[in-house]
């Protein structure tokens, strides 16, 4: 008889009837199939499956228990037999006995999951007992060489010279072995390599991370515990112990206790304790077998005669035979209650795992969900689309589409473009209507728009405006004289006028060219987002999408800076055609300024701040020479130095540059005398209307007696009277043939003022500021969104397609390269899918098995 056929193990009808009409023969035979069918669909990589795990020391006698169980012969050779987990599949069947041998590949060369698990055949059905362990080897030898085809191990007949230097000690990948006939129960266990301990640390290492790696979660671990040692000194059962502390899932298999002499009285005791539980307790407990040793085995021993002798040595030897735990010893006990513990724990098992499987199908689509999608379109249309959707992007947000929620950017150019408005409006030439400082009022907002300190033309405080930087009328006229050459008496030198016209727009370049900045920037922010946004994922056409952006840019920058610089020269020589216009505007500066002549509708007089500067004792401006035009240096930073444009805040809602443009586009109403609506100067009633204070380091006022034209407050009655009183007169001067006139008409009614000629000046001037002002409000942000904004989304889409080569003979090498992804998403992403797969594959067979 040859060894494989005396190895056999639970052999003959009583054995197997024994097992067969056992509460777990009767109901597991699906169970252990259906959780085999999960196994090699890979579902153990996601969910913990029942096992029966078999550990233990080298040489503890582990192989000789698996082939009593499994009734086949494993490879035994002189130090390490098993070099892979070894997974045992018994069936029970009517037919005749067949062996089917496997190999499961579940982990790659570097010892990594396999996205997914492939079970194959190695080799064909075998129906001959002796041919198994000359199979087993070869497929071991297989498992060890993964880089040779399956092909050559099957028929070699010494797999050890294919294993050579590229084979590996130890591997993760499974040996299967599918048992089936009528001498077999049904039952499925993994054995695993044995533990070294005398060997290199690496082996020694690998091995029991094998080991670790199996008796976790649910398994049940059937640790061997050889007699002839010490159990303290066994590392199989201190493994086991770290995996299950409480002895909930550990039984223990006590092997070769016919290695224990009659003279051992104290270690047959000691190990009695431990199978009866009084030592090192368990809650499933200990199980003895006594398999044949090797003088048996070569004797060809049966099977049925080695369960027989088995029965014999614990019937006849002391301590066993007198031990009341009978149910302990043999082979068959062991089988019989570790298939019931088995038959539980998947009966316990399968109805949670189509939860598990559908939560982490769950948690698996969610994860893909972050990731951005494979690319499946061909490279160069993929890129093409891409950069039309950037571009198209690019122009929505410039137009400011508010359907698709565009808005931010043109919401921040308008706020840009009504801060530059607002430092336009503050550099208004401020002149005042009295002779002096000293004979003003001091609040000059009716006259003098304070620069805020955060405005495009600079920092200088409302202080320092109004106290050190106005012209009165014996400025202006120090001016006129300055500027007088050979003019006949009574005019007004054209000169005079111009540089004060082009000492209001001195600042205006600055203004431009600071609110363009802030336009730049703030549209350099917004495309670096977006380019962000949309190649983020491929970094190659990031790389060069991101500078051609910023190149093209810079181009229109240059372009704007030059539009920019010709609107602002076309405002260095005065001209108009709104003649209309400027009229209007002039008598109502004119009557505005003779009311404050006449002492109507001034602020309240008080004495003015006089500041100890040297800008406070000559406020005038120097005249340019005979042959200059040069402009008036108006306004000016204390230190003489032009000042530099800053950001400005956005104007409140409803502030009066806005309520004053609304009343430009419509005929104005009657105005009070002395109250014109200037959309230059916010309007301000004299009783609430607010002081200038002076800064910290200006002088503390000095109180003068001169108090001409103070105001009168009138009572609601004398107020009422008052505009009757106009009424009545301009229906007086109708009756005349006066017609048309309003009350501002009625300044001009006054005598004539000994500062006539510089009232006419001034008005003129002011009024000259308006017309501009109007042109340069609009000019300026129309060039930057034409000049700046649009022309580049124009060019965009053009500039990419060149420089990214999208037209050339080699687009698609390009285009492949420009989307190539991180190898990283692309790993996460394919090693998602594969678990998505499997788990889908798994899902389907639970329901499928009634779940």
């Amino acid at each position: 008889m040859t060894m494989a056929s005396s190895s056999s193990a639970l052999q003959g009808p009583s054995a197997h009837n024994t097992l067969l009409n056992s509460e777990y023969g009767k109901s597991s035979k699906e169970l252990i199939e259906f959780v085999g069918q999960l196994r090699a669909l890979g579902a153990h990589i996601d969910l913990e499956l029942p096992r029966i795990v078999v550990i233990g020391n080298q040489s503890a006698g582990k192989s000789s228990l698996v082939e009593a169980i499994s009734g086949i012969s494993v490879p035994r050779d002189a130090g390490t037999c098993t070099r892979c987990p070894m997974e045992c599949r018994l069936s029970h069947s009517a037919g005749e006995w067949s062996c089917q041998i496997k190999i499961r590949y579940e982990y790659d060369e570097q010892g990594k999951h396999l996205d997914e698990v492939e079970e194959v055949d190695f080799g064909p059905r075998v129906t001959d007992k002796a041919l198994v362990e000359g199979m087993l080897r070869r497929a071991q030898a297989a498992v060890l060489r993964p880089d040779l085809p399956l092909s050559r191990f099957v028929k070699e007949e010494e797999p050890q010279k294919l294993l050579g230097k590229g084979a590996r000690k130890f591997s993760k990948n499974v040996v299967c072995i599918e048992l089936t006939g009528p001498d077999l129960a049904d039952l499925s266990f993994v054995d695993l390599p044995g533990i070294v301990q005398n060997a290199e640390p690496e082996t020694v290492q690998l091995v029991e991370d094998m080991v670790n790696s199996y008796i976790q979660g649910t398994s049940l671990i059937l640790v061997t515990l050889p007699m002839s040692d010490d159990i303290e000194n066994q590392k199989a059962a201190r493994l086991a112990q770290l995996a299950d502390p409480h002895g909930l899932r550990t039984i223990g298999v006590l092997t070769k206790p016919d290695t224990l002499t009659a003279g051992s009285t104290k270690a047959r005791q000691m190990w009695l304790d431990v199978l009866e539980g009084r030592r090192y307790p368990l809650l499933h407990g200990y199980y003895c077998t006594r398999q044949p040793d090797d003088d048996e085995r070569s004797r060809g021993v049966s099977g049925a005669a080695a369960r027989e002798a088995e029965a014999k040595f614990f019937t006849k030897t002391a301590p066993w035979a007198t031990s009341q735990h009978q149910h302990r010893f043999g082979t068959a006990n062991l089988v019989q209650n570790i298939s019931k513990l088995l038959t539980q724990i998947i009966r316990e098992s399968l109805p949670t795992f189509l939860g598990q499987v559908a939560a982490q199908l769950e948690a698996c689509n969610a994860q893909l969900d972050k990731l951005p999608p494979p690319i499946t379109t061909e490279p160069s249309a993929y890129v093409l689309a891409l950069v039309t959707h950037f571009a198209s992007d690019i122009r929505s947000r410039i137009e400011g589409a508010p359907i698709n929620g565009r808005t931010e950017l043109v919401q921040s150019t308008r706020r840009i473009y009504e801060a530059f408005k607002d430092a336009i409006r503050s550099s208004a030439p401020p002149f005042v209507p009295y002779e002096n400082a000293a004979r003003a009022p001091r609040d000059l907002s009716e006259y003098v728009r304070a620069v805020p300190r955060d405005s495009m033309l600079g920092k200088r405080s409302a202080t320092q405006m109004l106290a050190g930087h106005v012209m009165y009328l014996e400025d202006v006229r120090e001016h006129i004289r300055a500027s007088v050459t050979r003019e006949l008496p009574g005019n007004v030198p054209y000169s005079a006028k111009v540089s004060l016209i082009q000492g209001f727009q001195q600042n205006w370049a600055d203004a431009a060219l600071a609110c363009f900045e802030e336009v730049q920037s703030t549209f350099k922010d917004a495309v670096a987002d977006i380019v962000r946004q949309e190649f983020d994922r491929y970094s190659a056409l990031k790389a060069i999408v991101g500078p051609v952006t910023m190149e093209l840019v810079n181009n229109c920058t240059e372009k704007t800076i030059e539009q920019l610089q010709a609107i602002l020269a076309l405002e260095s020589s005065p001209f108009t055609q709104n003649g209309h216009y400027l009229s209007e505007c002039r008598d109502k500066w004119l009557a505005k300024y003779k009311d404050a002549r006449a002492g109507r509708g001034v602020a309240e007089r008080v004495t003015p701040v006089v500041p100890n500067t040297a800008a406070s004792e000559s406020p005038v401006p120097p005249a340019p020479s005979a042959n200059s035009t040069g402009p008036a240096t108006f306004p000016q930073s204390p230190h003489g130095r032009p000042i530099k444009p800053l950001p400005s805040k956005r104007p409140s809602k409803g502030s009066a540059g806005e309520r004053a443009q609304a009343r430009q586009s419509s005929p104005p109403p009657s105005p009070t005398p002395g109250r014109e609506e200037d959309p230059f100067v916010e309007p301000r009633t004299p009783a609430t209307a607010p002081r200038a204070q002076p800064m910290a380091s200006t002088p503390t006022p000095v109180a003068s007696e001169r108090s001409a034209n103070p105001k009168q407050t009138l009572s609601p009655e004398e107020q009422q009277g008052k505009e009757e009183a106009i009424r009545e007169a301009l229906a007086a001067l109708a009756k005349l043939g006066f017609t048309g006139l309003t009350e501002t008409d009625l300044g001009k009614l006054n005598k004539a003022d000994e500062y006539e000629e510089e009232l006419q000046l001034m008005a003129e001037v002011r009024a000259y500021f308006q017309v501009a002002y109007k042109r340069v409000i609009d000019y300026i942000p129309l060039t930057i969104d034409h000049h700046f904004l649009y022309a580049f989304a124009a060019a965009l889409h053009e500039r990419l397609f060149e420089r990214l080569g999208l037209g050339a003979a080699n687009a698609q090498a390009r285009c492949s390269a420009y989307i190539a992804e991180d190898p990283t998403i692309v790993a996460t992403r394919d090693e998602l899918m594969a678990k998505k797969k499997r788990l889908e594959n798994v899902q389907r067979a639970l329901y499928n098995f009634g779940l």
